[in-house]
């Protein structure tokens, strides 16, 4: 068989050019440490490696995204602490001015605190993360949320949404609280019935002077049966009217009668029924039940007494949503009604104890809202931790894959060195054969 000189010319060529090859791949995987630098050597492990990177790249926008998450949670969070801090703040001043020996000026005082407060809440509520956007919105993000107008009232203009951010697989976390559930939307009173109190019982009576006006007050009351309660305020819309009577020399007694409809300027109207009735003393809780001859399934303490010949009405009706707002902007107009008279005494008593009524309630709501963001907050941290675990998983399964074994790598590479240069030599000493090297 005969070769002739092109034939080994190109087979020699072709075996040092396939050694450079070689050598170039080992030296890139040397300096770079992957071993996938040609996808056609291992296309099974370079389509894993793809993947893995896909999926690592949407664990990380998962991580970002649950990062925001938590910080806008935390931020809620410690928010609605300092609104509660501030809500303790405002009883602590209810409290203080609800007795008869506070001084004009200590209640010009309590009012201008009031207001502070007031706009306080508000700047709270107003809240904005550091991007700017406001976390009490609902999804209106962008829109201020709450609004002061002149006359103390508050107007949300958010909405009753919430933004979410994917931070898993189907699982979202919110950047956002709805605010109307937060702040407008508060059970008044003791959280199934209000107290309101006739504007008659603080009128000086016919004939009468400042000294003749009575000094009954109806705290928030109690629930005996949840039940019966939701039955009669809710499902019937039952009202129910309490009156205390001072009847001279034959006592103090009083009456409750129940009926629906609307509490006009005039009291109580539409039909009605006594359920109880009976003699009175202050200080006394008066039980009453659902209907006559029941069992009590509500509870309201009175203090105080009419003036003789006096009688003092109050209406219970089913709770009625209100905002912190409202329930700040009431404590401002019960200072504002002044003191030093047992009838204006009387009435600020009374909407002080509507008052602290209303911000139990709201301090209950706060803390269910509270208590929300913290289950969300440590659902979102775990998501965190299983996401953090996921993605060091994945790189070392890519790593396993594109990685190099640096003492095996390094072997070869000597050896196509080696070869390379016994190539090398060996074409040189080919190339330089000839016939006339024997004549």
């Amino acid at each position: 068989m005969r070769v002739s000189t092109s034939e080994i010319f190109q087979s020699s060529l072709s075996g040092m050019l396939n050694q450079q090859s070689t050598l170039n791949a080992l030296s890139q995987q040397l300096s770079t440490g992957n071993a996938l630098i040609d996808p056609a050597s291992n296309p099974v492990a370079n389509a894993q490696v793809l993947n893995l990177n896909s999926q690592i790249a949407s664990l990380s926008s998962y991580q970002q995204s649950n990062q925001y998450a938590q910080q806008n949670l935390q931020l809620s969070s410690s928010t609605l602490q300092g609104v509660g801090t501030l809500v303790d703040q405002v009883r602590q001043l209810a409290v203080q001015m609800n007795n008869a020996t506070v001084s004009p000026s200590d209640l010009q005082n309590a009012v201008t605190t009031m207001q502070g407060n007031l706009q306080q809440l508000v700047q709270m509520a107003n809240t904005q993360n550091a991007n700017g956007t406001y976390i009490f919105a609902g999804s209106q993000s962008g829109v201020t949320p709450f609004q002061l107008q002149s006359n103390n009232q508050v107007q949300y203009l958010g909405d009753s949404g919430q933004k979410n951010l994917e931070i898993g697989p189907g699982l979202t976390a919110p950047v956002s609280q709805a605010g109307n559930s937060v702040f407008m939307n508060i059970p008044a009173g003791n959280g199934s019935f209000t107290v309101t109190a006739s504007s008659g019982n603080y009128q000086i009576p016919t004939g009468g002077t400042a000294t003749d006006v009575g000094t009954t007050t109806l705290g928030p009351g109690s629930v005996l049966n949840q039940a019966a309660a939701n039955a009669a305020f809710v499902a019937d819309g039952a009202q129910y009217q309490v009156t205390i009577s001072n009847n001279g020399s034959s006592g103090l007694t009083y009456s409750v009668s129940s009926g629906t409809g609307q509490v006009g300027s005039s009291g109580w109207s539409g039909s009605s029924g006594t359920v109880v009735s009976g003699s009175y003393a202050p200080g006394q809780s008066i039980a009453i039940p659902s209907a006559p001859g029941g069992s009590p399934f509500i509870s309201v303490p009175a203090n105080g007494q009419p003036g003789i010949g006096q009688s003092a009405a109050f209406t219970l009706a089913a709770a009625q949503p209100q905002s912190l707002f409202q329930t700040f902007s009431n404590l401002i107009t019960a200072f504002q009604g002044g003191g030093g008279s047992p009838g204006a005494n009387t009435r600020r008593a009374q909407d002080i104890s509507n008052v602290l009524a209303n911000l139990d309630q709201s301090q209950t709501t706060l803390l269910s809202v509270q208590s929300g963001i913290g289950s969300q907050l440590q659902q979102a941290q775990s998501v965190q931790t299983l996401n953090a675990n996921l993605t060091q998983q994945f790189q070392t399964t890519q790593g396993n894959l594109a990685d190099i074994s640096y003492p095996q790598v390094i072997t070869q590479f000597q050896q196509s060195t080696t070869a390379l240069q016994a190539a090398q030599k060996a074409f040189a000493q080919v190339q330089g054969l000839s016939l006339f090297n024997y004549i």
